[in-house]
């Protein structure tokens, strides 16, 4: 199989033999999946400078292997690079989709969602609001959406001045009184309009986001939640 000039993007590379890297990538029509990039560590490589993550190219690739040879790659328009911050945050999206993404599986609208995000870090929109935008459509294209409209057990609207429980399995429920882990129905709706208002509203949609992700990685670390903590507590 040939694949010429197809749009994706870098998740994470190494290096392979003396020469040569692995690197995965995730593609808008082909999903995730590894190719080898051979001579690509060369001094005189004209392609050298094109590896990096979260830069908008176009790839070529063939092979009928596990592992195909990636055989073209191109930066249509320039991509400023991120800060340290939005740095982070991109890698903290690329782990997701490597650890959590089965291989060969095209996710189109993720895609696009992932090219969105990238661009609200490159624009500085805050961090919180795009990382949460992210994994909300996440977890939608993987099948575990978020019900964020009413509480499943009286089937009444979310009330804003209310506070609920959310159950992984079903969706929220409302509670009365203190619960810890309680989230309230105005972080619910900010979640779905995506638009936050407080930082109350960012830490308890953060907290909700984390539960929910940590089932489906089956306690498995991701690094790079460590590293952003340790950037926001240094800035």
């Amino acid at each position: 199989m040939k694949v010429h000039r197809q749009s994706g993007v870098i998740l994470h590379q190494r290096p392979y033999r003396e020469s040569s890297m692995l690197v995965d990538l995730f593609t808008r029509n082909y999903g995730r999946f590894m190719v080898i990039a051979k001579g690509c560590r060369r001094h005189k490589s004209r392609t050298q400078g094109l590896f990096m993550p979260f830069r908008p190219l176009l790839l070529g690739w063939a092979g009928k292997g596990k592992l195909p040879v990636l055989t073209s790659i191109e930066q249509p328009r320039f991509c400023a690079p991120l800060g340290s911050v939005s740095l982070a945050c991109g890698y903290y999206m690329n782990e997701l989709i490597l650890k959590l993404l089965y291989r060969h599986d095209p996710h189109e609208v993720l895609y696009d969602r992932y090219q969105e995000a990238i661009s609200g870090l490159l624009e500085d929109r805050n961090p919180d609001t795009v990382l949460r935008v992210f994994e909300k459509h996440f977890l939608q294209e993987i099948g575990f959406g978020l019900v964020l409209d009413q509480d499943v057990q009286s089937g009444e609207a979310i009330c804003e001045d209310r506070q609920y429980r959310y159950y992984a399995e079903k969706g929220p429920v409302r509670v009365i009184g203190h619960h810890p882990g309680a989230i309230s129905g105005g972080t619910l709706i900010a979640l779905r309009l995506e638009t936050f208002h407080s930082r109350e509203q960012h830490a308890q949609a953060r907290q909700l986001m984390r539960f929910l992700i940590d089932r489906q990685l089956s306690g498995r670390p991701l690094r790079s939640r460590r590293v952003l903590r340790e950037i926001r507590r240094y800035a």
